[in-house]
């Protein structure tokens, strides 16, 4: 009925929550959640455009031991939506049952959203992204008579990440914070916000993927570049590297089965094994 998809597309992965399939939808430039039968494809229940359109996939965080699902929404898009009137984001908890709303973030910043939520622990949750506000940590508590607080821990610009969650190993986050404007590299950040380190342009890492296998990194550059990392909050610690794509925007996830790297440039689709 005229609905428009949004600007760049879907990028979101759906999330299967017991009998529950549950993906975002966008009425451009708006974007709300529906959740399915994962075996017959009924609507179990659906939202109004609760946000601006977003990018990201839902996620599951732990609230006061109970399952919440959580979905970041962008802030306006003023470059592509001149239109509108302009609003902030929201980071959205909702029961997983109904849909029903449980609490709401209202300062977040972050334009064009693909990055889903981050369950931190003991409630915190951490969204990060690539345009107007890099990283903000919220926690999310239950009072007594059943509502939701919510509190913002810290919100800066000194890291995040353009398409991705960060990871996070002993306490600290690891992510690769280059966007159209910023060139940030890897950066490491601790539990409280404090940025440890950033690895700039040496070497660059420029929207690449990572992920995190005993207890260590692999994670490629965006480009040519894939790294074995030593995750460690006093300094960036490359413990091995190779050059195996094209030059070019690498955005593709990883997957590692058995020793065996998945990894994927713009031409072709690579298995490489990961050895001693």
């Amino acid at each position: 009925g005229g609905t428009k998809p949004p600007v760049w597309a879907i990028s979101q992965c759906p999330l299967v929550y017991g009998d529950l399939l549950i993906v975002s939808y966008s009425k451009d430039p708006n974007s709300g959640l529906v959740a399915y039968n994962k075996m017959t494809g009924a609507i179990v229940w659906k939202t109004e455009a609760i946000g601006n359109e977003t990018y990201a996939s839902p996620s599951v965080v732990k609230i006061a031991g109970e399952d919440h699902i959580v979905m970041v929404f962008s802030s306006t898009n003023t470059f592509m939506h001149k239109e509108v009137s302009t609003s902030k984001g929201k980071i959205i908890g909702l029961k997983p049952q109904t849909g029903e709303i449980l609490w709401e973030y209202n300062n977040w910043e972050n334009m064009i959203q693909t990055a889903p939520a981050f369950d931190a622990g003991e409630g915190r949750i951490l969204a990060v992204g690539g345009y107007e506000l890099g990283t903000a940590m919220i926690k999310v508590g239950k009072n007594s008579d059943g509502s939701f607080s919510v509190n913002e821990l810290f919100r800066h610009n000194d890291f995040g990440d353009h398409t991705k969650p960060p990871i996070l190993y002993n306490g600290y986050f690891y992510a690769q914070f280059s966007t159209n404007s910023k060139r940030d590299g890897l950066a490491c950040m601790d539990m409280n916000g404090k940025v440890m380190w950033k690895t700039i342009r040496n070497p660059l890492f420029d929207k690449g993927s990572m992920i995190l296998a005993e207890g260590l990194i692999l994670a490629t550059d965006g480009r040519q570049t894939l790294y074995l990392i030593q995750p460690d909050p006093s300094g960036f610690k490359p413990l091995a590297s190779a050059e195996i794509l094209e030059m070019g925007q690498n955005w593709s996830p990883l997957a590692l089965v058995n020793g065996r790297l998945l990894v994927r440039d713009q031409k072709k689709l690579l298995c490489v094994k990961i050895a001693k």
